[in-house]
């Protein structure tokens, strides 16, 4: 017997995680009493729910025969996408964590426009140098305001 977790999912919202057994030689899942009850209780109200289990990782569909479940196929998790190729980077912060995070970086891209600025009005010729220099600023406006867009989670 391995213990999972079953995941039921209403289309209306509701979302009940519950622990339950695994029997990996037949494949069959016992659910508490209590959550065979919960959803005879709700087949009345909701439209039928998404049932899934959770082992290993690994995420699988719930049939549910009357008072029977059995483990189904293989369900492929959904990769998160980002624009930005490092989204990865700071994602197991908090919440404020990660607000602070980008709120540091839209400063560093508000210095980097004030630098750009500066650069613009203090540059009397404009050599190969000066050019790099100012597009390197408005490179990292851009790239340093990404950065805290994709830190915040639009929170």
């Amino acid at each position: 017997m391995e213990i999972v977790t079953v995941v039921v999912q209403y289309a209306g919202g509701l979302e009940i995680s519950e622990g339950a057994t695994l029997d990996p030689a037949t494949g069959i899942v016992h659910v508490s009493e209590r959550l065979q009850q919960l959803l005879r209780e709700c087949d009345t109200t909701e439209s039928p729910p998404r049932l899934t289990v959770l082992d290993g990782g690994v995420r699988h569909l719930l049939i549910r025969d009357r008072a029977e479940f059995k483990r189904g196929e293989t369900i492929a998790l959904p990769i998160p996408r980002s624009a930005f190729p490092f989204s990865g980077f700071g994602h197991a912060w908090s919440k404020d964590q990660r607000q602070q995070f980008g709120r540091f970086m839209h400063t560093l891209a508000a210095a980097s426009v004030v630098g750009a600025v500066g650069f613009w009005h203090a540059t009397t010729s404009w050599t190969v140098a000066a050019v790099r220099n100012e597009a390197g600023l408005a490179f990292a406006v851009v790239i340093l305001f990404l950065v805290g867009m994709d830190s915040m989670n639009g929170e």
